[in-house]
């Protein structure tokens, strides 16, 4: 005689496979807001007394984990920061006699 286990009933199936995807919207959501929010509030930081710039940056990199295209306008500014910040600060030369 074998014994075989009990089939699961298709809405549990259902649910279970939903319940990732639901938790995925649910954070894609939740950094949208929140993220949009930081860069509403790095704008008004702009022309308000406050660090816009940074509170701007981090709204963007938060949105670039969950959106592509937020990470791909991250990842250029972040390249144009770079170069006005060598170009007005270029790096140090080293020593000779050291």
């Amino acid at each position: 005689m074998t014994v075989t286990a009990p089939e699961r009933p298709e809405t549990e199936t259902a649910a279970g496979s939903a319940a990732p995807s639901r938790l995925r919207l649910v954070r894609k959501v939740a950094v949208a807001v929140t993220g949009g929010a930081l860069i509403v509030v790095g704008l008004l930081l702009m022309v308000l007394p406050g660090p816009g710039l940074v509170v701007l940056f981090a709204g963007l990199g938060l949105l670039g984990t969950e959106f592509p295209a937020a990470r791909r306008l991250s990842d250029r500014l972040t390249g144009y920061v770079r170069a006005v910040w060598h170009r007005v600060r270029p790096p140090k030369k080293a020593a000779a006699g050291s």
